[in-house]
């Protein structure tokens, strides 16, 4: 199958679908544009947003619905009902863990900015990563589904790895401190050996992504 992933060169929304299809070993084009080119592929998506899937020129859009038919197709969706809802109860929660952080994007004054996030922090924020806590404490077997990596997993540990990034203005890359079992387990997945090798690849070594190493 020819299969494209189109997506702005950060890793975002679309970060979760690589990594399903690096797990996979599945060849494809990763089409990275930058913010002043999307308008040459604007017109072409579904809803005029991105992430888009391509196989076979049939479009795929919503970054749910990708991560999914990806995560299936890598087996990182359990067979068990039940582990298979767990998994999605962890990769839905990922969005209620940066929504507090959204209103922020808006505005344009970095000072401005960074005071909004620290109060998103020290409020919100900060509900959302002691439940997030919780439901790390709660997978016995160090995954958030059973025993084996899937896609709440990766979207987990995507979501920590970009809070820690420093590409959030007033947002530490020392974050995870304060939050112990949260950042081992974000190490534990990015210790995966194909987590690991897929942020071993030269095209990956740009300053978000070296976030999403292990013992970043």
């Amino acid at each position: 199958m020819a299969i494209k992933l189109y997506y702005f060169g950060l890793p975002g929304r679309a970060e979760v679908a690589r990594l399903c299809l690096h797990i996979a070993g599945t060849d494809f084009e990763d089409l990275r544009f930058s913010f002043e080119d999307w308008s040459k592929f604007k017109a072409k998506m579904p809803f005029g947003q991105a992430p888009v899937l391509e196989v076979d020129r049939k479009l795929l859009a919503q970054s749910a619905a990708i991560d999914r038919y990806l995560a299936a197709k890598a087996g990182l969706v359990p067979e068990d009902l039940w582990q298979a809802a767990l998994a999605d109860q962890a990769y839905c929660y990922c969005h209620d863990l940066m929504q507090p952080l959204y209103d922020t994007f808006k505005i344009k004054e970095l000072d401005e900015k960074i005071a909004a996030r620290k109060a998103v922090l020290d409020g919100p924020l900060k509900d959302k990563l002691a439940h997030a806590t919780k439901l790390v404490e709660a997978a016995a077997d160090g995954y958030v589904a059973g025993p084996t990596l899937s896609h709440g997993d990766l979207h987990l540990f995507s979501t920590l790895s970009t809070l820690t990034s420093g590409w959030l203005d007033g947002v530490p890359k020392d974050l995870l401190d304060s939050y112990p079992v949260l950042k081992a387990y974000r190490n534990k997945i990015a210790s995966h050996p194909k987590v690991k090798a897929y942020y071993e690849k030269a095209e990956n070594d740009d300053d978000v992504r070296r976030a999403y190493k292990p013992d970043a």
